[in-house]
């Protein structure tokens, strides 16, 4: 009955059904704007990420000897729900994802002294380990690009790794530096066989 007579009503009066339209609207645009829908939340996972070079080494042997190592220790960590490590030529990488509700800090923290402990259990070849901490979504907001025409590129590289790379690091936020291009500086020495069979020494010592 009181569809039937909404018709008759609206004509007999305008401006309550003008009133009634209103408040719909009214109502509508409130729950619009008072209703949040997050069909995609943004939420952030701690991840902490522990990497090292080890030049040389074959993946085979980095799995054995060290990352299978460190991988040991970090697993122990608490609030860990993903640990995914991979090892290639030269250098290991292990990927540890934690709670959403671990502090990244906290978490980095942990995996530094469960590495700490196993640090001198590795191989003395083993360089630049680290321990970052980095959001699910956090990109590279800087790039810097140095350069020189006095110095060569090695002498450039030592400086930024020693003077530049440490007081970028520090900041606050900044959770890696990472540095493309770089160039280490190479010693090659031309042995004389015969030359070292007179000194009595072997090609062993020389690298020593």
């Amino acid at each position: 009955m009181l569809g039937q007579s909404l018709p008759s009503i609206s004509v007999r009066r305008p401006y309550l059904a003008v009133v009634l339209n209103l408040l719909i609207i009214v109502a509508g645009v409130a729950a619009i704007n008072g209703v949040e829908v997050r069909e995609l939340p943004d939420v952030d996972r701690p991840i902490v990420t522990v990497r090292a070079n080890y030049p040389g080494g074959s993946p085979e042997t980095i799995d054995a000897e060290i990352t299978a190592k460190v991988e040991a220790a970090v697993a122990r960590v608490n609030g860990i729900t993903e640990v995914r490590s991979s090892s290639e030529e030269g250098n290991f990488r292990i990927r540890t994802v934690f709670r959403p509700s671990v502090d990244l800090i906290d978490a980095a923290n942990d995996v530094r002294e469960a590495v700490a402990r196993v640090q001198r259990e590795l191989p003395d070849g083993v360089e630049d380990l680290f321990v970052v901490k980095a959001d699910a979504d956090s990109d590279p907001i800087v790039r810097l690009a140095v350069a020189s025409d006095k110095l060569a590129i090695e002498d450039v590289t030592r400086r930024v790794e020693t003077d530049l790379v440490p007081e970028l690091t520090s900041i606050e936020g900044v959770a890696d530096v990472q540095i493309f291009g770089d160039r280490q500086r190479v010693l090659r020495v031309a042995v004389d066989p015969m030359r070292l069979a007179a000194y009595r020494l072997s090609v062993t010592d020389v690298v020593s």
